[in-house]
């Protein structure tokens, strides 16, 4: 619900279970009043809090200072000396935006985003119009608010109103500020095979900043930060976090100023950007979800979810169970033929799998990672009939087919780069930087666009694949275009991104009932703009299964189970060695969107026999994927054992999966479940109990000491 109070020139927008106020200052700034748990309407303009005076500029014709507003969008260098959203350039140097408010808008549905970058559904939408009145530039800020969640979605569109050109130097997505500090910062590092690795950490005076430069979202930082209370746990206490709709190099900081306040802010990195704006131009930064939450680390995780299922995964995907695949990757690499390939796909008749992927390989001369990526037709030599044989061999055996394509590279040994050396991002005089064998290609020109929508759209219309697993192998480098003038190089990276998103757009869109999964070499592009395109994304190149409990666990934190492509992979793994049971692989692989890695000459005999009954175990606890609440208690790899269970919106039901990575001496697994109605019945058939909730949640269960390290035991519950 929004509301404008004109009396009091305020502005309450209320959620699920917060107020976030707006009031316009008598000097005509846009401050933010309040945001948290939510409260009556009133006039907040009594609360002034005294801010450290001494030598902070006061603004012209007032007794007020800049630094006394919590301004709503921050500009720089007018004497609010903390960190600012916005710094437009003129044609003399000059950095200044005194943004004063002009106007609002209340529409009934969200605006749509004219260039193309992904945003959340939604309806009752706030846009309040900011403007320089000396110059004429203008912003215009966005605030949409879910009703049924803890989320309200910002973003800012700046808008040329000058008559000359303007430099942005600086446009994040949003500004937040707080009335103290007393907080600590949860962001999510990593590195490939080891994404999304919680860290939290007191805040300090000063900027404490996350992000990359590298072109995607990464698996080094996800795009998400949020500020939780010291004794902030699981289920209690307060979070305000942000998660950006963004797949390039983004940036997140929070701010302790000497005044004891904090700014969290967030948006497209400043060191890899630029944007010029000709007079009338407008730029409009990347969609920021901002959820509020007095219910702990949990209950930002549900409502995150909640928001990604409800509001930006495609609905006719969001809660459709995905079928159960076997990608070649692990099990093949490289080293397939036309009979490996028929032999696997003869060999998963009657298994239970449901859909056979053939990863990379299958085009130009790829026999390994050196040569023939962007050359995208079929290897004839290998594949004697092309992919449609594949295709019809699979649904002889009654399977769907999958294909793997990483369209945004080109390898320099290749076809494509001989032809057109200019259409990856390179420097002229230079020598391209390689990674993995591979360069990018330059998606900021309508050529290399073009090209490549109709060679995805041939190659996909004749593959007959109900799948297509989307990969992308390495950040980008050089920032370098040579479609752009030298003043606007600043701009490659983003348009690289524009560039991107059209093309998946396209693909999804000409191709509606095909099923497409994003890949980063992992989790190097889990994003939830990304999730506008794909449902759901492979989670990390790290099979193995006690890693993959922690690369899951910080991956769940923001994204919903069903949004993690997990599969089950051979034992030893291949990235490790380490050695794990056939149930915990499967067990850990359940908590998301579930498949298989492996070699069917390989397979053992006992693991292949039990894939039937395992996929029908799946489809049974599927619902409870794609919609379930998820509660959480321990993490690894701090705590020894974990719980994670995915309890249905009534909490008639229930999955619960314990894991323990080392044995104790002579103790038995004990652990409660979280999540349940205290007050129902919960029928247990793999223990024969009926027990009520509170027993479970407080007393919990005790279950048989395992046979050996890095084992799970998994239930079904349902309310009798």
């Amino acid at each position: 619900m929004i509301i404008y109070d004109e009396s009091a020139k305020s502005f309450y927008l209320e959620g699920k279970n917060f107020t976030y106020a707006l009031r316009v200052t008598p000097d005509g700034y846009l401050t933010k009043d309040y945001f948290g748990k939510k409260i009556a309407r009133a006039d907040l303009g009594y609360y002034k809090p005294e801010w450290v005076k001494s030598f902070n500029p006061v603004i012209p014709g007032s007794k007020a200072l800049f630094a006394d507003i919590m301004q709503e969008y921050a500009t720089a260098f007018l004497g609010d000396y903390r960190e600012p959203a916005l710094i437009p350039c003129d044609g003399r140097g000059v950095k200044i935006a005194d943004l004063k408010y002009d106007s609002f808008r209340l529409s009934p549905e969200k605006k749509p985003v004219s260039s193309g970058i992904p945003t959340a559904r939604g309806g009752e939408t706030l846009e309040i119009t900011l403007r320089d009145f000396d110059s004429g530039l203008k912003v215009i800020l966005y605030y949409t608010v879910y009703p049924d969640l803890g989320i309200i979605t910002r973003r800012a569109e700046t808008v040329n109103g000058t008559d000359g050109e303007i430099k942005l130097e600086r446009a994040l997505s949003f500004t937040l500020d707080l009335y103290d500090s007393d907080f600590e910062l949860l962001t999510l590092w990593g590195h490939h095979a080891a994404e999304k690795t919680p860290e939290r950490i007191p805040l300090h005076h000063g900027r404490t900043t996350v992000g990359n430069v590298r072109g995607t979202t990464s698996a080094n930082h996800a795009a998400f930060a949020a500020l939780v209370r010291p004794e902030t746990t699981e289920e209690q206490g307060e979070v305000y976090a942000s998660a950006l709709l963004y797949s390039g190099s983004h940036y997140e900081s929070a701010e302790v100023d000497e005044a004891g306040r904090t700014r969290l802010c967030a948006g497209i990195n400043p060191e890899s950007f630029g944007w010029t704006l000709s007079p009338g131009e407008s730029f409009e930064t990347p969609e920021a979800a901002i959820c509020y939450t007095d219910e702990g680390i949990g209950g930002m995780s549900r409502a995150f979810h909640d928001f990604f299922r409800e509001y930006v995964i495609d609905p006719k995907w969001a809660k459709r169970r995905r079928p159960v695949v076997l990608n070649s990757w692990e099990g093949m690499h490289f080293s397939f033929d036309h009979d490996r390939l028929f032999d696997t796909i003869d060999a998963l008749r009657g298994s239970g799998i449901e859909l056979f992927v053939l990863d990379d390989g299958w085009f130009g001369a790829r026999s390994n990672d050196k040569a023939g990526l962007g050359d995208w037709y079929v290897n004839e030599e290998k594949l004697p009939g092309g992919l449609r044989a594949i295709s019809d061999r699979c649904r002889e055996n009654g399977l769907e087919f999958g294909l793997w394509i990483e369209p945004e590279m080109v390898n320099p040994d290749s076809d494509l780069y001989r032809a057109h050396p200019d259409w990856a991002i390179t420097v002229p005089g230079r020598t391209p930087v390689a990674s993995r064998n591979q360069l990018v290609l330059d998606y900021s020109r309508p050529d290399v666009l073009s090209w490549i929508k109709e060679t995805m759209y041939r190659v996909i219309s004749e593959a007959g694949v109900s799948y297509i697993k989307w990969d992308m192998n390495r950040p980008l480098t050089e920032n370098f275009s040579r479609f752009l003038p030298a003043g606007r190089q600043g701009e490659v990276q983003h348009r690289f991104v524009l560039g991107m998103y059209e093309l998946a757009r396209f693909l999804t869109e000409s191709f509606p009932d095909i099923l497409f999964e994003g890949c980063s070499g992992g989790g190097g592009r889990f994003d939830g703009a990304m999730l506008a395109f794909f449902p759901q994304i492979w989670t990390s190149d790290n099979t193995d299964a006690d890693d993959r409990m922690q690369i899951q666990y910080g991956t769940g934190l923001v994204f919903p189970l069903s949004a993690s492509s997990n599969h089950v992979s051979l034992s030893p793994n291949i990235r490790n060695g380490r050695i794990i049971g056939a149930q915990t692989r499967t067990d850990v692989a359940f908590l998301g969107t579930f498949g298989y890695e492996f070699d069917v000459r390989k397979y053992p005999a006992d693991e292949y026999a039990r894939i039937a009954a395992d996929v029908e175990k799946y489809k049974k606890i599927a619902p409870l994927v794609l919609e379930g609440d998820v509660y959480r208690k321990g993490m690894r790899p701090r705590d020894n054992a974990c719980v994670i269970s995915v309890v249905s919106k009534d909490k008639s039901s229930a999955y619960v999966t314990f894991y323990q990575a080392l044995n104790p001496h002579k103790t038995k697994p004990r652990f409660t479940v979280p999540g349940l109605d205290p007050d129902r019945l919960y029928r247990i058939e793999e223990l024969d109990l009926t027990l009520p909730g509170s027993v479970l949640s407080q007393l919990g269960l005790v279950i048989p000491r395992f046979r050996g390290d890095f084992c799970t035991a998994s239930f079904l519950l349902t309310a009798v």
